[in-house]
């Protein structure tokens, strides 16, 4: 299993498997996130609870004066995952 991770112009885009066998690879923490106002989801094929938290975690460091990133893609086990943790889907309603 193999994750990417791309920053391009303000997408950050998530691609594969991005679960906790893979999130530790992608170094999300050096990357500047300044700029990003969009998370894309649409190219990774499934995420765990690990993955979730990653996600979470760049929805904080990308949320700026109140604006928060839209988050767009539906990869197998997010639906569920945020179910049970009650956040919606795209992290709209996320802390």
């Amino acid at each position: 299993m193999t994750a990417t991770i791309a920053l391009d112009g303000n997408t950050l885009s998530l691609a594969g498997a991005i679960t906790g066998a893979t999130v530790a690879d992608l170094h999300a923490e050096r990357l500047d996130l300044s700029e990003v106002t969009r998370i894309s989801l649409e190219n990774a094929s499934e995420v765990d609870t690990v993955g979730v938290a990653l996600i979470s975690q760049l929805v904080v460091r990308t949320t700026f004066d109140g604006k928060r990133p839209s988050v767009i893609g539906m990869p197998k086990g997010l639906d569920e995952l945020c179910q049970a943790y009650r956040i919606a889907p795209d992290f709209s309603d996320f802390p």
